[in-house]
């Protein structure tokens, strides 16, 4: 017979459940009961199915979803005993919620407790920026919501300068991607923060309904613009946000005007205060009109010199109307020179390395890495092999 102390037991027997699912995560699905929360620290709760109920002890801080009793949940951890009282609990890491029902169930609940902290406070929300002109944009890389956004950008209104900060949008480690890459923006100044993803189910878009990414979006510095899933998707980190784009592609629309609609909003201001000159004018020579009618030798005097006055302020306005003029069509030749697709119209092409950032200089690019050409009809991928500098007379191939 083998004599054991109780502790000597008791580490043996957490040894053999730590040893049984060694090389392996350990999760147990089930439904909650006797959810509490002891010192405010401390998270415990009965996990249980038909037959059979297991205890399950977590600290607080590992918990980032709200629960409640009822809900179906998703447990991860380990089986073990704690020494100081005897008792056999699963020792959780992290909880994920399990089914379309429980989703909802905690979303009601978080959104619930954000809102009466006031997160979704319409008062506070800002607008954005007419023309912004450095923009950060948190997204994947990889998915279409970004180059749909992208694309939309160009085509409306080009020359802007976009830092993507890629991350991932969905899975248990995208929260904390995106909380990171939302604080890193903060450091720089950006006139607007965007935040763009496509479609998917409840599960998928989960990561958008996570308290710290929400927090995250209320305390930005920045003006935000967030477009998660499709127009029918509405996630807390949506509603959060300063204004809230129904598709990546909406994103793009309300974030930069279209240069076509600016044209003619700048000739429609022009001809009114044309028309605004003419018309006082008008008003104007009509009064003197009247008065050189009246029988008077003093106004028989000052005809002369009310006609020279009116002569220089209406050449004097013609002038300044012809100034006017020629400002519209420098700035109209100036949008239409800032067009990336004219300059690629004239032959030119846009270089871009692998991250998608625009290359300016020989300097940032690097024998052997790859790039990517763009040309006013389409786009090649290409590797640099050699490169010279402007002062030298050596040739570059790709």
């Amino acid at each position: 017979m083998k004599i054991l102390q109780v502790s000597e037991f008791i580490e043996i027997i957490n040894l053999v459940l730590r040893q049984a699912w060694k090389e392996e995560e350990l999760a147990i699905e089930g439904e909650i009961s006797g959810y509490r929360v002891s010192q405010g620290q401390w998270v415990t709760f009965d996990l249980k199915d038909d037959k059979s109920l297991v205890n399950v002890f977590m600290p607080v801080w590992n918990l980032h979803v709200p629960i409640e009793d009822g809900m179906k949940v998703r447990v991860i951890g380990m089986p073990r005993i704690y020494p100081k009282y005897g008792k056999f609990s699963f020792s959780a890491e992290h909880v994920e919620l399990a089914g379309e029902g429980a989703l909802k169930k905690a979303l009601a609940l978080l959104r619930q407790k954000l809102e009466k902290e006031g997160l979704f406070d319409p008062s506070r929300k800002r607008l954005l920026p007419r023309f912004p002109e450095k923009i950060a944009l948190v997204a994947s890389r990889d998915s279409a919501a970004y180059g749909d956004f992208v694309r939309i950008l160009s085509e409306r209104w080009g020359g802007l300068s976009v830092d993507l900060y890629h991350v991932l949008v969905q899975g248990d480690r995208a929260p904390q991607e995106i909380v990171s890459a939302i604080q890193s923006a903060q450091e720089e100044k950006y006139d607007v923060l965007i935040m763009t993803r496509g479609g998917g189910s409840m599960e998928d878009l989960m990561a958008f309904n996570d308290e710290r990414v929400v927090r995250a979006i209320h305390a930005s510095q920045i003006p935000t613009l967030v477009a998660i899933g499709h127009e029918r998707d509405l996630t807390l980190a949506e509603e959060a946000a300063d204004v809230r784009g129904s598709t990546p592609t909406d994103c793009a629309r309300l974030l930069v005007p279209d240069r076509k609609d600016v044209q003619y909003e700048l000739a429609t201001l022009l001809s009114s205060i044309e028309s605004g000159f003419e018309s006082s004018i008008n008003e104007k020579r009509a009064l003197l009109n009247h008065a050189v009618t009246a029988p008077a030798f003093w106004l028989s005097t000052q005809r002369s010199t009310l006609e020279n006055t009116t002569s220089v302020c209406v050449t004097a306005v013609q002038q300044w109307v012809s100034a006017l003029h020629d400002r519209l069509r420098s700035n109209v030749r100036l949008l239409t020179s800032l067009d990336p697709k004219g300059v690629l119209l004239r032959g030119y092409a846009m270089v871009r390395d692998a991250s998608g950032k625009s290359i300016s200089s020989i300097s940032q690019l690097q024998i052997g890495k790859p790039a990517l050409l763009i040309l006013q009809d389409g786009q090649a991928d290409t590797q640099i092999i050699s490169k010279c500098h402007s002062e030298r007379n050596e040739e570059s191939s790709y």
